[in-house]
Order: C-alpha cells, then structure tokens, then sequence
C-alpha cells in the first residue's frame, strides 16, 4: 500500500480487527484484561499493551519502513526510553552540536550522574568518531538552526569506526511523509508526535522505529517498567491526526515556501534558514521534501522582538511545532533558554495550513508596527 492509503486503512478493517464493523479503531480503555488461565497470555494490563495503542503502532512502523514501533506519553519520554536503553556505565556519546534542547539536557544534566560524557560534533562538516561511541544521536534539520546533512554518509562514517554503534535520529520536523531515515541506515528513529504526526495541538506523544528486534525488546521493556506507554485516548487522536499527514505536510510545505519568498523581501531579516535553502550535498537523495518550519534572523532589539510578537493576530506565540495553526517563538528566550549558540534574534515560525495570504498579511502588519524599522 502507497503511503496515503496505509495510513487510513491499515489495522482499521471492519470485521477483520474488530467484530462490529466500525470503520474507525474504538478506544479500548480498559486498566485491565480478564485471564484465561494462571498466566497471563495476550493482553493483560494497559501499560503493557493496549488494541488502539497497538493499531497506532502498526500504521507508525509502515509509514516509516520499519518492522517494530512503541508509542509514549510524549517526545521526551520516547526519547528518554531509547538513550536509557542503550546506554552503560562510563560509555561514550556522540549527538549534533545543535539539538532539542530537552534532548541536550538529559546529556548534559542527567548522563554525567553516571559518568557519561556527550560529545559534540558539527556533522555538516568533516568530522572523526572514535570506535568506542556507544551512541550517536542525530537530527536533520535540527531544531532551531534548520542544520541538514546526507544522514546516509554520516552513518556511513560513524558505521565504518564501529557497526555496533547504535544510530538514533530525531525525525520530528520532516515526518515519515517527507523522510525515512532507517533508508539510510539510522538504527532507531524517534518522533515527537505531538507535532507533525498528530498535528493538531491538541495532545502529547512520542514515538520510536527500528528494525532491531533486540533493541525493540531493550526499549519495550524500559516503556513497560516506566509507565510511560501513550494512553488509549492519546492513541486514537494521534491515529485521527496521521490520517490527513499527508494532505497537512503538503500544505505546511507550499505555505512555507511562500512565506519564505515574503521574508526575502525584507531587509531586515538578515539570514533564513530552511532546508530547501541549505546546500545539496548535506542532504539526504532520500528525503522527499523540506517541512514547513522555518527559522529567520531579524535585525531588531530584543524590545523590538516582544513589539513585533505582541501585534500577531493570526499566528500564535506558543512553543512547539507542526500543529494545523501557525505558531512562532523565539527560542532563545523560550525553548532553547540558556542553550549556548541560539542567538536572541532568532525567531521559529511552524507555518500552519491556514490560507496562505494571511499568515503573510499577519507578518507584515506585525513588522509594520515595529516603528523604528522601514518596511
């Protein structure tokens, strides 16, 4: 089944898996299953496994051309989950220079606890690895400077220096739609789902791919024994939201674009930063297209800055990313607070599905009334 197709049928056929005929997955939220002998078989407790969870999962692991997938209760939870179950004691960590800035923080808070130190390393340029790298963490374009990089010589070279270091790559801002990084020998992807996959604003998940079935099981068990499985209720929004990725990623992307080229005529805006700007050779021959966040620098005052985001009347001031509705932050004062290298102008725009023309009308109205800029 082509993409679009899978993501409404698949693990949803009436008859086949469920007894009633309902075209659309029922929310099964029962805590507990009744057991048909002494020990457990199949279902029998929900944060094991749950029948709208384990639709979800199905649809995720095909749209990402993978074999195995696990939901969570959020981004960060899945992301937590896969780091704690690969890492060790005294192991060694590589991540891009420029991440999630949660991400950052579990290694640069959190892993020194257990004498882990994380890396840096600019993988848009020439870089070494050493054989002893546990873990490698990656993402493309990354969250908020928009850095792209061919993920398949990246892994190439980090494979080359040891095959057993595990790859894990943040694949939140292109969606299964636009990218599948497992093509390019990524060993686990993760997703925040709350963004792009679900789509809507209107619930947290996360989400984690992979091929391996030792990892797999690694991870399953961490979600099993942390409680952090993705609720029933949770499960059916996301699975409502992945129905219309497609038609949503398209529109995020055309709308991006246009608002791209309206940002060029400004001459205030000194650098944007989007993958379809960045130069080909850092990315990928698989990636399918480009998102619809962007990022800007604007030559203004950090007072400026508040003017300008305080006049908005379409696109929200609000963190996170990927929702139907346009949202715009600064991130140096929001979600990279305190991350070193994220400059005060620097401002994410996730550009919405709405018309087109009036993002643009709502930007232009809020730069106008930036008084000492000429627009």
């Amino acid at each position: 089944m082509n993409f679009e197709t899978s993501v409404i049928h698949l693990a949803e056929k009436p008859y086949i898996d469920n007894i009633w005929g309902d075209v659309v997955k029922s929310i099964h939220l029962t805590s507990t299953y009744q057991l048909q002998d002494l020990e457990p078989m199949g279902h029998f407790y929900q944060r094991y496994d749950n029948q709208t969870r384990e639709a979800l999962e199905k649809k995720l692991a095909y749209s990402e051309k993978a074999n195995y997938c696990l939901v969570f209760s959020s981004g960060m939870a899945a992301i937590t989950s896969v780091i704690f179950s690969i890492i060790t004691l005294n192991c060694r960590i590589v991540a891009f220079d420029d991440l999630y800035s949660v991400t950052r923080k579990i290694f640069n808070q959190v892993l020194p606890k257990y004498n882990i130190i994380v890396d840096y390393i600019d993988f848009t340029s020439d870089f070494e690895i050493s054989k002893d790298v546990s873990l490698v963490w990656l993402e493309s374009p990354t969250n908020p400077m928009m850095k792209m990089i061919d993920v398949k010589k990246v892994v190439k070279k980090i494979k080359e220096s040891n095959p057993r270091t595990v790859v894990v790559f943040d694949n939140t801002f292109l969606s299964p739609y636009f990218y599948n990084p497992l093509d390019d020998g990524v060993d686990i992807v993760v997703h925040s789902a709350t963004k792009y996959i679900n789509g809507h604003s209107d619930c947290m998940a996360g989400a984690v791919m992979l091929n391996n079935q030792q990892l797999f099981e690694k991870i399953k068990e961490y979600r099993n024994n942390f409680g952090n499985a993705l609720s029933p209720f949770d499960s059916y929004l996301v699975l409502r939201g992945l129905k219309t990725l497609h038609l949503r990623m398209q529109k995020h992307q055309e709308n991006c674009i246009k608002v791209i080229e309206y940002l060029k005529t400004k001459s205030f805006v000194s650098k944007i930063l989007h993958p379809s700007l960045c130069e080909k050779d850092n990315i990928s021959a698989n990636v399918r297209g480009f998102g619809g966040t962007v990022s800007f620098l604007v030559d203004f005052t950090p007072s400026q800055i508040r003017h300008f985001i305080s006049n908005l009347k379409v696109i929200n001031h609000a963190v996170s990313l990927g929702g139907v509705e346009s949202l715009i932050c600064v991130p140096h004062f929001s979600t990279h607070k305190g991350i070193e290298g994220i400059p005060y102008n620097l401002i994410r725009l996730s550009v919405g599905i709405e018309n087109v023309n009036d993002i643009i009308d709502d930007l232009e109205q809020a730069f106008v009334k930036v008084n000492s800029v000429k627009v």
